[in-house]
């Protein structure tokens, strides 16, 4: 191992923690199942990759179009198999109805990841550093924010399963240099490692395409250069010490040849030689890379022409200040890694680093720090715990004083963490724009009992998912490949802005829609719908006019639903 590990802590203590770790995490992400002014599930996708489970469980097919693209249902991927065939075992072991069982497998199986999540990190982090750290670091995933977020109950995209595939997949790398099983004069332990991750990487890319993968491959890369070049540093110091720069010029590939010798380079040439050879042949690595210029050419050249599509964003202090009192642990952790430089504090600290810079392009990938956030914040609550044994203070501050300051903070650093993941789990939720709340449920039901199968209805994207799922009817844009659809999503916002009623009517008849979808939950997207649409909002929008009342039937439109919130038009 990589550091002196403390003394073991009893079994008991651990399976106590754990346990307690494993069951505030699961009950904290269904916290807001109990909040009624809200639809369970949560996040714009989530809806859409319930919908393909219910097709999946009923053994149907729907091609999908995606900018003039049938994929079929088949290829699409996300939790929905996961959730699609437990919901089946579900339905057959306890005779509950397919749409019940669906329904409770969706609630229960995001925190039943975490719950796995936990046992992962505990186990992996124990081996990496000890089993204090690994404690900590587990309660700081149960705590987390952004792990809260992607493993509350019916969160239904792809992050949970992702996040977890990933951190397997960065753990198995790292342990396996460890790993010795010998055939004969053969150390197969590699092998074995490379195996593992090569599969994680190939369910990676059936949940995720080729994005899943190549994260992976990222936190894999960024660590492999980092243990090389620390390893090639550490040489060329040695040998100033001993040598001319002449000399040292003529050492230096060796001492490069050296180093990657020394670093876990089995597994590493394989993964990546495979990885390239599958890309190859991908057009997902051509979809990728065109991702990526245009990233780097937003953030060199800005355009302001960017999608509303938060996640291809970069981040912004408020995904800063998301790690909130995790900051202390955090900061403390960072400075432990950066001056011990061990092998372990290398692989958090490349993980880390690598995805939070690519996360100012994207604030998506920042999410994927989270795991290695955990870590580095658990190695700084150990270090806090274990304050009394630093001699250095104890010429300021006598020991028995110094006991009570680390108990204190440490137990203060937990309960703000406790508390702060408590509130933000029961106030998160319920965002209107997050979870479908009741005015918004009651004008689906409208749509899917009171509108033909075949009508088409137009809303802005936020919740084109949210139809086609509980209203059962297609939208005209929702929250995938037509979030990035420029022209619909200027035409959609041309008919809030609009004060000509057959305007909009024009552009529901240029995109075949029935119905046009008002809420007020727009109110605090209006400045992105306006930029797109290059029109302001006035008084007399239609917009406005349909969700003041003062709309009644002119010009092509008439209003056939209202609540106090959403207002639906339909072609007259």
């Amino acid at each position: 191992m990589d550091q002196k590990k403390p003394a073991s802590l009893k079994r008991p203590t651990v399976v106590l923690c754990l346990t307690f770790i494993a069951v505030y995490a699961f009950l904290i992400r269904c916290v807001h199942l109990l909040n009624p002014d809200h639809y369970y599930i949560i996040s714009p996708d989530s809806y859409f990759f319930h919908w393909m489970a219910e097709l999946v469980q009923s053994g149907e097919r729907v091609d999908y179009p995606f900018i003039g693209h049938a994929v079929p249902t088949i290829w699409h991927t996300g939790i929905t198999y996961p959730l699609a065939y437990i919901a089946k075992a579900v339905s057959f072991v306890f005779g509950m109805s397919p749409v019940d069982a669906l329904n409770f497998t969706s609630k229960f199986l995001p925190p039943t990841l975490t719950v796995i999540s936990i046992m992962v990190i505990y186990l992996a982090v124990s081996r990496i550093y000890n089993q204090r750290v690994a404690l900590f670091s587990a309660f700081t995933w149960a705590t987390l924010f952004q792990a809260v977020w992607i493993h509350g109950a019916g969160y239904l995209d792809r992050d949970g399963l992702s996040m977890l595939l990933i951190m397997m997949g960065a753990f198995i790398f790292y342990l396996s240099r460890g790993w010795h099983w010998r055939i004969g004069n053969l150390d197969l332990g590699w092998v074995v490692g490379t195996v593992a991750v090569i599969a994680i990487e190939a369910l990676l890319l059936l949940e995720w395409v080729w994005v899943g993968p190549v994260l992976l491959l990222i936190i894999l890369t960024a660590f492999f250069v980092a243990e090389v070049l620390a390893k090639f540093f550490r040489r060329i110091a040695r040998s100033l010490m001993e040598a001319d720069l002449m000399t040292l010029g003529r050492q230096s590939p060796a001492s490069i040849v050296a180093a990657i010798r020394e670093s876990n380079w089995r597994p590493f040439v394989p993964i990546i030689g495979l990885s390239a050879l599958m890309g190859g042949i991908s057009p997902g690595v051509l979809y990728m890379y065109r991702l990526a210029t245009w990233a780097v050419r937003e953030a060199l050249f800005p355009t302001n022409a960017g999608v509303p599509v938060a996640e291809m964003q970069g981040i912004g202090w408020d995904s800063l200040l998301g790690y909130w009192v995790l900051i202390i642990p955090l900061v403390v952790g960072l400075y432990i890694t950066l001056i011990n430089h061990r092998r372990a504090d290398l692989f958090c600290l490349s993980w880390f680093a690598c995805l939070f810079f690519i996360g100012l392009l994207a604030a998506r990938v920042f999410l994927y720090t989270a795991p290695a956030a955990c870590i580095i914040s658990g190695l700084g609550l150990a270090f806090i715990w274990d304050l009394e044994k630093l001699r250095l203070l104890h010429r300021y501050i006598e020991k028995s004083v110094l006991r009570y300051i680390k108990i204190g903070s440490t137990v203060l650093l937990l309960f703000l963490l406790f508390l702060s993941s408590s509130l933000f789990a029961y106030w998160a939720y319920p965002d209107p724009r997050v979870a479908a709340n009741n005015n918004w449920q009651d004008a689906l039901i409208y749509l899917r009992d009171n509108t033909s199968e075949e009508a088409v209805i137009m809303s802005w994207w936020d919740y084109g998912y949210w139809i086609l799922d509980l209203g059962e009817r297609r939208p005209v844009v929702d929250g995938g490949f037509y979030a990035y659809d420029q022209e619909r999503l200027r035409d959609v916002g041309l008919a809030y802005c609009t004060t000509e009623p057959s305007e909009a009517a024009e552009i529901m008849e240029k995109y075949e829609a029935d119905y046009l979808v008002f809420s007020r939950i727009e109110e605090v997207i209006m400045a992105t719908i306006t930029r797109l649409a290059e029109q302001e909002l006035t008084d007399d929008s239609l917009y406005n006019r349909a969700l003041s009342g003062d709309f009644r039937s002119d010009q092509g439109l008439k209003v056939v639903y209202r609540n106090e919130e959403v207002v639906i038009l339909g072609l007259e």
